[in-house]
């Protein structure tokens, strides 16, 4: 069973209105909260960073809900904990973009990244040192940012003018767009490793699925025809086989549903209750930490 083309459509549809939401020349959602409410806040996707945001709060700083940043990033946290990553899953054009550029390389040229690294230690590394950094005057937000860089290249390519582009971003977009974008299976590699905000939207997504009211994915394994389909369209790598069935990490998940949509049986489901994949010895994966010998 192939993704409809209907439902692939729809999930482009969603991307494409969370540019026009976020990024110049649009940024409509950050023009209507400083017009509606009087917020302070740029009308880019600066306006709505949710990395500055993340590290303020975590270095002391307030979340000053005045400005267009501190409304969007209570926006993101709040709805991690309950829906899921939903900004992942539904409006991040960023991610899209190197997802549905991987989609044109043939499957032959590309590897398997998750296979072989666990995301998981990796992507929760990678945010512990991008909230740590600033207590030892280090910080690479903007300069190593996929999303600044598609702010970059969307400017540039409006205005004619790619000399916006440098060193830093060039690096960025070739880590993000070739080797863990289009010659990477499913196309999110850097979501997988190195996104910062979606470690943490994962990180409260994982605990919010623990509560009966919050939507998760759901599994129902005797519906499971054992068809891999949901494994192979996964772009993020969340779904696994192994020799106990099928296994799910929650912690690199976006909710996409993609895999809800290829599974021919609708063994995979998405809603409030149980998500019931301990029932068929595959439970969510444990963030493993190394002993510490007293």
């Amino acid at each position: 069973m192939k993704i409809s083309n209907k439902y692939l459509l729809k999930r482009s549809i969603w991307y494409l209105a969370g540019f026009v939401m976020f990024y110049a020349p649009f940024a409509l959602f950050q023009k209507l909260l400083i017009s509606t409410f009087g917020l302070t806040g740029n009308t880019d996707i600066h306006g709505a960073c949710f990395r500055m945001g993340i590290q303020g709060l975590f270095t002391g700083k307030s979340l000053n809900l005045l400005t267009t940043s501190g409304i969007i990033v209570l926006l993101l946290l709040v709805s991690a904990l309950l829906i899921g990553p939903i900004f992942c899953g539904r409006f991040c054009i960023a991610g899209a973009f190197s997802e549905y550029l991987s989609r044109i390389v043939p499957e032959k040229f590309k590897f398997n990244w998750q296979k072989h690294l666990d995301p998981t230690p990796v992507r929760y590394g990678v945010l512990a040192g991008f909230l740590i950094g600033p207590f030892f005057g280090l910080s690479a937000m903007c300069a190593y940012c996929n999303y600044s860089f598609f702010q970059k290249l969307t400017l540039g390519i409006t205005t004619f003018d790619l000399g916006v582009l440098g060193s830093t971003t060039i690096l960025t977009a070739f880590i993000w767009l070739i080797v863990l974008g289009a010659f990477a299976k499913g196309g999110r590699g850097y979501c997988s490793y190195l996104c910062p905000i979606g470690a943490t939207q994962s990180l409260l997504h994982s605990i919010g699925a623990k509560l009966g009211i919050t939507y998760k994915l759901r599994y129902s394994p005797e519906k499971c025809a054992n068809c891999n389909l949901c494994v192979k369209d996964c772009p993020m790598g969340a779904l696994q086989s192994s020799k106990n069935g099928l296994k799910y990490n929650i912690h690199n998940c976006i909710t996409c549903h993609q895999c809800e949509h290829v599974c021919p049986k609708k063994a995979i489901s998405y809603g409030r209750g149980k998500g019931n994949w301990d029932k068929n010895n595959t439970s969510n994966q444990k963030i493993n930490l190394p002993e510490v010998t007293v």
